[in-house]
């Protein structure tokens, strides 16, 4: 993703990543997930940045778990198209969630531009009035 957002809360954080809180708390404990923490406090608010966080998944290695490798055959094209599989339904749902945010995004634009042309008819009204109020 090229957009840089930041995200204000776990709850956000969770959200953008697709996972609960808690399991975003461990990851940042645990696993080094790039969280911020501008008091620079250990139970401080927090912040992130999403393309820290995709660089940060980007750069995790894929675990199956050892029941799959029991099923699948041994050839690593079988695990190679899983990855693919797991990796593509994860775009899905960013793609899902990014389409939502930009029809929020015209709604809203939409709204403000609707506001201001309003304003402008106001404005160009008033401007008649007192053109034809001095002329008379």
């Amino acid at each position: 993703m090229s957009d840089r957002r930041i995200l204000n809360s776990w709850k956000e954080i969770a959200t953008y990543l697709g996972r609960g809180v808690r399991t975003v708390q461990r990851w940042e404990a645990q696993l080094g997930l790039p969280i911020h923490r501008p008091a620079g406090k250990d139970h401080s608010a927090v912040l992130a940045f999403s393309l820290e966080l995709d660089q940060w998944l980007d750069s995790r290695p894929v675990r199956y778990p050892t029941a799959w490798n029991r099923s699948l055959p041994a050839d690593g094209q079988s695990i190679q198209v899983e990855a693919l599989l797991m990796r593509a339904e994860a775009m899905l749902q960013r793609i899902e969630t990014l389409l939502a945010r930009a029809d929020e995004t015209q709604q809203r634009l939409s709204a403000a531009l609707e506001e201001v042309a309003a304003r402008e008819r106001v404005d160009q009204g008033a401007q008649a009035r007192r053109l034809e109020a001095g002329a008379a």
